[in-house]
């Protein structure tokens, strides 16, 4: 086995991907907590500890932890989900030591200053104001909010302008020490590495680390109702509409099935929405539906941008695609070019070391193991045209389905009844 893993005495995992064909090295400290971790009144606090740890530490400045990573040719960067934070670098096999001390120190020894927390509050405002002047962010940022109504799913991951204003030093400091602790960390690396390598790296800079607390017990979302919120803003050439409902969670086999239909109705550019709304009449320019898989819930989500004047048709041709799947109209060819179409981008996706490594990682988080490629090829092939179909039953139900409108939205009638399967 090319992957290996390790857990050490403190609750740290490490899990490693040898790849000897290549010379670059991707490597990442992942902490198994996100924004749906956060009470309410830290609402955006992990994305903002995400920014300040790029602002110093104690042996490195901003300047200095930019001018390492650029001396070297490397990327350096960060992310925050609702259910974890990711930090890593992309290097050259030759500087993996200094990538790794570079990414400890930013991920153990941040000063969080003053005058950078003052700055960078700012930087997240024009963030979230960017939100508010993109129609398609903001519209599936508002469906995500009454879909997961009044549960941490639905709060927006940069937070609001509220919450983001209240924080102080602190609590930022307190919040830090609470979710960087070995036990919700795992170190991923993927490259021409040797495991025994990384695991000296890691027990060098991570080792000493005390073990604090366990993740809290996860809320577990409700069932969402069905809703219809519209956002009218006059000065949008386009409506922007997002439709979703349930789907399983990101750890349940029933996933398989659920990923063969969504691409089947708009995950690919042969999907029935795409093929019945776009090429043959032409209603829109971007159409399509994405899953969005938690812990223990999930979403599918479908997204349209069309003309004020088209949208209660576009509306409708949707629902009609869904009562179609509903009534058993799904042939075996396309269940079988789904699932071709969903290796092949598995295959493709897992060819360079970051996307192995962020493979390995979320499988860690999610699984506590790898799920092998032809473990998972294997579950995909097993999909069959009745699963597909039960799925359409249990998702497609309009007790669930829920409906976010942003354009210039001024006359136009439009209500639940539209959802109705």
């Amino acid at each position: 086995m090319t992957i290996k893993k390790e857990v050490l005495k403190n609750g740290l995992s490490i899990v490693t991907e040898s790849m000897t064909h290549v010379r670059s090295v991707a490597v990442g400290v992942w902490i198994k907590s996100g924004s749906r971790h956060e009470s309410a009144n830290e609402n955006g606090i992990s994305h903002f500890i995400e920014h300040m740890l790029f602002k110093g530490t104690t042996t490195r400045s901003a300047e200095t932890i930019a001018t390492t990573i650029d001396a070297i040719g490397g990327q350096l960067d960060a992310f925050t989900t609702r259910e974890y934070v990711g930090f890593y670098a992309k290097v050259l096999d030759e500087y993996l030591d200094r990538a790794f001390g570079l990414l400890g120190d930013i991920v153990l020894n941040p000063t969080f200053p003053e005058a950078e927390i003052e700055k960078e509050r700012n930087v997240i405002f024009e963030e979230i104001n960017m939100v508010e002047d993109s129609p398609q962010e903001l519209v599936h940022e508002m469906f995500t909010e009454h879909f997961w109504k009044n549960h941490p799913l639905g709060r927006p991951i940069a937070g609001t302008k509220k919450t983001v204003g209240r924080f102080k030093r602190t609590h930022i400091a307190e919040c830090f020490s609470r979710c960087y602790s070995p036990e919700n960390m795992v170190i991923v690396a993927a490259g021409h590495i040797k495991h025994q390598r990384i695991a000296s790296l890691a027990r060098r800079y991570f080792g000493g680390l005390a073990p604090r607390q366990a993740r809290p017990q996860l809320r577990e979302p409700p069932l969402p109702r069905p809703h219809m919120i519209k956002r009218n803003k006059v000065e949008l050439e386009q409506a922007h509409i997002c439709l979703g409902t349930i789907a399983p969670s990101a750890t349940s086999d029933d996933r398989y099935p659920a990923h063969v239909l969504n691409n089947i109705l708009g995950g690919s550019l042969s999907s029935r929405l795409f093929q019945n709304i776009r090429e043959k009449r032409g209603l829109v320019y971007s159409i399509f539906s994405g899953l969005g898989l938690y812990s223990d819930g999930g979403c599918l989500t479908i997204y349209a941008g069309t003309r004020s004047q088209t949208v209660a048709t576009v509306v409708d041709l949707i629902m009609e695609e869904l009562r179609k799947l509903q009534r058993g109209e799904l042939t075996a060819e396309e269940v079988t070019r789904s699932k071709d179409n969903i290796k092949g981008s598995l295959v493709l996706g897992l060819e360079s070391t970051s996307s192995r490594m962020s493979n390995l990682a979320q499988q860690e988080i999610y699984f506590g193991r790898h799920l092998t490629l032809d473990e998972t090829i294997r579950k995909i092939e097993g999909v069959t045209l009745n699963a597909v179909h039960e799925m359409t039953n249990r998702i497609f139900d309009s007790k669930h389905m829920g409906m976010t409108i942003v354009g210039n939205l001024n006359g136009k009638s439009m209500s639940r009844r539209m959802l109705k399967v």
